[in-house]
């Protein structure tokens, strides 16, 4: 699979990006489900420390990434116990290509809430899944979906995973998952897309990709659907010709 340097806001792949596993859980993530106390201690974080974690995420969102990684720094100066500026912190580096620093970010705060943060898991898994790493990206995953089974971003997340080890059908119904759980999301279209390309099956291929571009139509990887679209509509093409 050939790498690239950005991803939908900052896609790290050509055609199948993990962008979303990241750009979902930025922002005033819910509370990790077994740290009852880091959530006491962050609700009584000093009010500069919470005007900075705010102005460092709505920079996040913006897109400004430089200048938000600063303000969470300043939050974990003031609040070393704060899980959501490292997980924050961690998307920031991500999204400047900064991976390792990113990995250790995301370490901190699966650290500080004991594994129970499923969002900075799916993050970390992300990573791994950059590195090649599929079956310890897995294991992350699969961690985070314990506590958040519900998520349609950790079922995207898995079915990029799978289908990265070539387990075609689990990734077909990780993707699917992820459009149950959440329809609105473009994303586990083009992975659908990508798997019906593997599977042989153009006229699939050509709904997924019609989907994908209904829900983006500007998207980051708009040019990858239309590629998918080429290739679909090139084997429709010559089966006709080869019955007519």
């Amino acid at each position: 699979m050939k790498t690239v340097g950005c991803f939908c806001l900052i896609a790290f792949f050509a055609l199948l990006s993990p962008g979303e596993c990241f750009a979902q859980s930025l922002a005033n993530p819910p509370t990790p489900r077994n740290d009852y106390v880091i959530s006491v201690q962050e609700l009584a974080m000093p009010q500069k420390a919470v005007r900075a974690f705010e102005k460092g995420t709505r920079l996040l969102l913006k897109g400004d990434i430089e200048a938000s990684v600063p303000y969470f720094r300043d939050v974990i100066e003031q609040a070393p116990y704060s899980y959501r500026a490292y997980h924050n912190l961690a998307l920031a580096l991500s999204r400047l290509g900064q991976l390792d620093a990113a990995a250790q970010e995301f370490q901190k705060s699966i650290d500080l809430t004991n594994g129970g943060f499923a969002p900075s898991l799916f993050g970390f898994a992300m990573i791994l899944y950059q590195r090649a790493e599929y079956h310890e990206a897995e294991t992350l995953i699969r961690r985070g979906l314990l506590d958040a089974p519900g998520s349609g971003v950790g079922n995207y997340c898995l079915g990029l995973v799978q289908f990265s080890l070539g387990r075609i059908s689990d990734a077909e119904r990780s993707a699917l998952e992820a459009l149950k759980l959440n329809p609105g999301n473009a994303d586990p279209h083009l992975l659908l897309a990508r798997i019906h390309e593997r599977q042989h099956n153009p006229w699939a291929v050509l709904t997924d990709v019609q989907s994908y571009l209904k829900l983006e139509p500007n998207g980051g990887m708009h040019a990858e659907a239309l590629g998918l679209l080429h290739h679909a509509q090139q084997d429709l093409s010559r089966t006709a010709t080869t019955f007519n």
